[in-house]
């Protein structure tokens, strides 16, 4: 046997695509999230005269109230060494209401309360619980409203459901079973008072605050009237209001609650008549003889900018601001019509609320618009801080992509969230309070839920839930 080598010229023609350093970067912008988009925005402005920016970014949408309050530092040392409780906020509070007897209209409100609240526990930054009620019968709906609240953030942790750290505290105060007077009377408005938190000074305002109050003519009887000023009682009082937590959420697992930042796409339910077809360019999904879904982009938290009408001879530095518009233009058009395809895909949960996912993939919403699934993954990346406003409250927008499993006849897909939903329903019962995730397993598949025993598992430890001996 004789071997030779020997070599061979070979001419192959080949297709290459490679991206243009304007297609980079336009990829890299719909990847950011707004803080940091922009941040490079006003880097860009500040190295090219040829950009103008016309409106600054509105980033105080989102600001936070207790950071501002006098006493906020008063209260710095109940927010460390806090335990994580290796759950969502929204299931611990959810597995509690499925636990009361309540009526459904109740229950319904009061679910679209929880999964309103953001990742602090409070309602402040997010949709006003009045925008939940229908506007009916007002007087009725009122007192509907008031009672939910009250029930959630009787909850625990108490003190959720709150518009801000202060009025927690305040009802964490009037339904703490040792609440002090005094205390309730400081948190009721008066918590500068508490600047500084030393008992004597504190004690002196509040005499003065007395006295001052019945120098005014037809004053009428105070709280402070029945109460004693003492130094003994304002450090007393002090010394409750330090043992109450102005960040009740603080130590939950946030994974599912949305960040406080501004979302990217805002989606509002129009409950008229709406086009019978899509049209994703002017994001309006159809759903409907009833309704249409209007899907917008929220620019507020990004600056606004044209080309400087002083530097258009300037051709070098106006190419620059051009591919910077084109790439912000490329950004929003992007992230509105996979919005628009996210809404499509999952109709139900928009109609109905949480609860009613379907099963999601990222690779068909790529299909559906004829883009590369990369695209999607970088809108909808759990780092992406990329969130979209829907009336149920907001959520990040990987929430909406969901796994699944078979149903028991093959026919059918069932997302993990409706599973996690049923498991919650059944382990609520106090007669299932021990049930295995054998026989939770085996209840499952009765319900139609094709799933294995170390499905459940994994879904009841994202659920926060211990096992059967440890419950």
């Amino acid at each position: 046997m004789s071997n030779s080598l020997s070599q061979n010229q070979k001419q192959v023609q080949k297709q290459i695509q490679r991206l243009s350093q304007v297609q980079i970067t336009a990829l890299n912008y719909l990847a950011m999230g707004n803080e940091d988009l922009r941040e490079e925005i006003y880097r860009a402005a500040g190295e090219n005269p040829a950009i103008e920016i016309v409106r600054e970014a509105d980033n105080n949408r989102y600001s936070s109230h207790y950071a501002n309050s006098q006493a906020s530092d008063s209260y710095q040392q109940i927010l460390e060494n806090q335990e994580d409780y290796g759950e969502t906020l929204q299931a611990h509070l959810l597995h509690q209401l499925n636990s009361m007897k309540i009526s459904d209209e109740e229950n319904d409100l009061c679910t679209r309360l929880i999964y309103n609240l953001d990742k602090n526990g409070f309602y402040g930054s997010m949709l006003s619980p009045e925008s939940f009620l229908p506007r009916k019968n007002p007087a009725a709906e009122k007192q509907l409203l008031e009672r939910c609240l009250k029930i959630v953030q009787s909850l625990d942790p108490v003190g959720t459901c709150c518009r801000t750290p202060e009025e927690s505290l305040l009802i964490q105060a009037q339904l703490s079973e040792e609440a002090d007077p005094l205390a309730i009377f400081i948190l009721d408005g008066h918590l500068d008072f508490l600047n500084p938190p030393e008992p004597a000074k504190i004690c002196r305002k509040l005499i003065d605050f007395r006295d001052a109050w019945h120098k005014k003519a037809f004053a009428s009887q105070t709280a402070l009237d029945t109460l004693p000023l003492t130094e003994a009682t304002a450090a007393s009082a002090l010394k409750f209001i330090l043992s109450l937590n102005p960040h009740p959420a603080q130590g939950y697992n946030s994974e599912a609650s949305p960040d406080t930042s501004q979302p990217d796409v805002v989606l509002t339910v129009t409950r008229e008549p709406g086009p019978a077809t899509d049209d994703f360019s002017r994001g309006v999904v159809s759903c409907n003889n009833d309704c249409h879904f209007q899907i917008k982009y929220a620019s507020g938290a990004l600056p606004e900018i044209r080309i400087s009408p002083d530097f258009k001879l300037d051709r070098e530095n106006v190419a620059k601001a051009q591919a910077l518009i084109n790439s912000l233009q490329f950004r929003e058009s992007t992230i509105v019509e996979q919005g628009c395809a996210i809404v499509a895909a999952q109709k139900n949960f928009f109609l109905k609320g949480p609860g009613h996912l379907a099963v999601l993939t990222r690779r068909s919403i790529a299909n559906e618009l004829g883009i590369h699934e990369s695209t999607v993954s970088r809108t909808t990346a759990r780092s992406g801080r990329k969130f979209i406003q829907t009336e149920w409250g907001l959520f990040p927008a990987w929430y909406f992509f969901t796994s699944g499993v078979s149903s028991s006849d093959g026919q059918r897909q069932i997302s993990s969230e409706r599973i996690k939903q049923k498991m919650q329903a059944i382990l609520s019962r106090p007669e299932n309070q021990n049930l295995s995730d054998r026989e939770l397993t085996e209840l499952l598949n009765k319900k139609g839920a094709k799933i294995a025993r170390r499905t459940v598992a994994k879904y009841r430890a994202q659920l926060g839930l211990k096992n059967s001996y440890k419950r």
